[in-house]
């Protein structure tokens, strides 16, 4: 077993992904007849490309008009506007798990545990030629982002990475779900973090480099809030409380120690330990 391997393993199914397909489909046409809507499309790591296979949930970005968003002539709350997404959705599929997440009404179809999570947003303008929308902050207020920039931003570095960057990020999402909780960080914030300051899938580096550098940059940095590189949405954070950082800082933590012993063992050509502590670093689903 290598890092190689693991990246086509845990490649998104043909099945699953024309599944999600078709249930984001089925929930664009149950919203159109209950709200104004403009438009919506795939985002996050679907849209990426750096979904991995059980793990990687859907995100459906809705654009709703205008005067959905606008009640006596002031900016509603995300909060009302979630909250009447989950309610018209939870009626639309009663047999189905219907709640609200932080961002999105979340949805979860049969019993494969994943989720088509859909995202209110509304058209803000233009940055350069490409939109910006107002999306829940998971706080009752707004946050800008234009996913078609950060789509764009991210495969300008994958293709100066030899397109390896993309399976950088994967193995990071397994890292992150090789558990029973799955880990505090957001797959945003890896995928952003991967275009900034060297960290992706420079040419000539092992993936297994990539990885040590990025468990490094996180202990090194404390887990902190990224810039958003793309100038848009701010600061991007990994997570949401200083308890979800601690742990997500002790797991880079020991992260980093297996990773450079795995660095180690492969110099000295000893394969056989270095998938062990590769093991350990993936919690015994390397």
């Amino acid at each position: 077993m290598n890092l190689v391997a693991l990246a086509g393993r845990i490649q998104p199914q043909d099945g699953s992904l024309a599944a999600a397909r078709s249930h984001a489909m089925s929930v664009r046409t149950r919203l159109g007849k209950t709200f104004a809507l403009h438009s919506a499309k795939k985002i996050g790591s679907h849209a990426r490309q750096t979904a991995i296979h059980r793990f990687s949930d859907l995100d459906f970005m809705v654009v709703f008009r205008k005067e959905e968003f606008i009640w006596g002539g002031r900016l509603v709350s995300s909060d009302t506007i979630l909250n009447k997404l989950v309610t018209d959705l939870g009626d639309r599929y009663p047999s189905t798990y219907v709640r609200r997440d932080v961002l999105a009404a979340s949805l979860v179809f049969g019993s494969s545990g994943q989720s088509l999570d859909v995202v209110p947003a509304m058209f803000l303008g233009f940055t350069g030629a490409r939109p910006v929308f107002q999306i829940p902050d998971g706080q009752g207020g707004w946050l800008r982002t234009s996913p078609e920039t950060h789509d764009r931003h991210f495969e300008i570095h994958q293709e100066r990475s030899g397109n390896r960057l993309r399976k950088v990020s994967q193995l990071l999402k397994w890292w992150k779900h090789a558990r029973t909780q799955p880990l505090p960080i957001r797959s945003f914030y890896i995928d952003m973090l991967l275009c900034t300051g060297g960290l992706g899938a420079p040419v000539g580096k092992t993936y297994g480099g990539c990885l040590e550098d990025f468990f490094e940059y996180l202990v090194a940095t404390e887990c902190r809030a990224l810039l958003d590189p793309c100038v848009i949405a701010g600061e991007i954070s990994p997570n949401d409380t200083y308890a979800q950082r601690e742990t997500l800082y002790r797991a880079a933590s020991f992260a980093l120690v297996h990773a450079r012993a795995a660095s180690l063992a492969e110099k000295r050509r000893d394969f056989l330990e270095a998938n062990r502590q590769w093991d350990l670093v993936f919690n015994g689903n390397y």
